[in-house]
């Protein structure tokens, strides 16, 4: 049995790009995550039993909006290792898109599970 907590289209705006240019403005990120949960206490009543969302919110915002990166696969290994450090769970998986990068396509980004 697993419980799982997420966030899903979290807006979060940033400076990434591989190029000067890409970074050298805010570009609107979408964040889903999802968070394995570690041990069996969550069904009682208690958010010290659990992750608080809004917590994760703060963490990736805080992030994404103070730190500029050329690679979202950069700015989600430093989320996860942020989120890891204030917290124990068993896995992690964050889906990071960006938005009209290929003009042939909505959304391109990628996926980590650790």
């Amino acid at each position: 049995m697993s419980n799982f907590i997420f966030l899903e289209n979290l807006k979060v705006k940033s400076n990434i790009g591989v190029t000067l240019k890409e970074r050298s403005k805010k570009q609107p990120l979408r964040f889903d995550v999802q968070i394995e949960l570690k041990g069996k206490k969550l069904f009682k009543d208690d958010i010290n039993n659990t992750i608080d969302y809004a917590e994760i919110e703060k963490i990736i915002t805080n992030v994404a909006t103070n730190n500029q990166f050329k690679l979202l696969e950069t700015l989600g290994e430093i989320i996860i290792e942020t989120i890891r450090k204030q917290y124990s769970f068993k896995s992690i998986k964050i889906k990071i898109a960006k938005n009209k990068i290929i003009k042939s396509t909505e959304f391109v980004g990628l996926i980590i599970e650790r």
